[in-house]
Formats: C-alpha cells, sequence, structure tokens
C-alpha cells in the first residue's frame, strides 16, 4: 500500500480547540469555567472579559526546534488556541478570579449583583 493511500484511511483528528467544564455554583451566584492547560505557564495564558462573555487565548512558547525528538504523532497543540464564552446575564468583570492549578485553568465569573436572582420574603427586610 502506498503512503498516500494509508494517510487517507487515517481517521482525521478533530481541530485542535480550548475544551472546558463550565457550571454555575450551588448558590448561584457565580460561574465557574475549568479548562486543561497542559503544559502551559501563567504568562501564556491571556483572558479578557466584557459585561457577557470570557475569551480565553493560549500563547504557548515554542519547544525548542532542535530537541531530538522525532515526533511519530503529535497531539497536544503548541499553537494558539483561542475561545469564547457567552454567559445568559451580565457578569462582574471587576471580579473574575483565576487559578492555574496541575494543568487546570479555573476561572471563577460572579454575576453581576443587577442579574443574581434575589427571593424577597414579603414582611422581610431583604
Amino acid at each position: 500500500m502506498t503512503q498516500e493511500l494509508r494517510a487517507t484511511m487515517v481517521p482525521a483528528l478533530p481541530p485542535a480547540r480550548l475544551t472546558a467544564d463550565i457550571y454555575e455554583t450551588a448558590g448561584g451566584e457565580a460561574y465557574v469555567i475549568e479548562i486543561p492547560v497542559p503544559g502551559l505557564k501563567p504568562d501564556e495564558i491571556v483572558i479578557e472579559v466584557d459585561a457577557y462573555s470570557l475569551t480565553v487565548s493560549t500563547e504557548p512558547q515554542q519547544a525548542e526546534p532542535d530537541s531530538g525528538r522525532r515526533y511519530l504523532q503529535r497531539e497536544q497543540p503548541v499553537r494558539p488556541l483561542s475561545r469564547l464564552f457567552e454567559f445568559p446575564g451580565e457578569i462582574d468583570t471587576d471580579n473574575v478570579r483565576t487559578t492555574l492549578e496541575n494543568g487546570i485553568l479555573k476561572i471563577h465569573v460572579p454575576k453581576a449583583a443587577v442579574g443574581r436572582r434575589k427571593v424577597i420574603r414579603v414582611g422581610q427586610s431583604a
């Protein structure tokens, strides 16, 4: 079998992108985004926020071209990636917090006070 034919028989990998788990905190006051970013350092990650969205971009340092490695397959992207996360309500851009531990970027995104759910009991102060 020729090499060209074998290459067409191998299934193509999906395009590289940042994958994420997104959930709302138990009290509903914030969203949490968890993104695996193995091997990236904090200075290789850029986060931009506005009232209704957050963009995460990675700018990995290029590995040494003469590392002596001859890859058979390379699935860990070493190119810039970006992903936009949109929220159903306004977020508090001044209080977004991030941590990077064990290759997981965790972003805590509080909802804006205006957009938070509030329960008011008749006859009780809020």
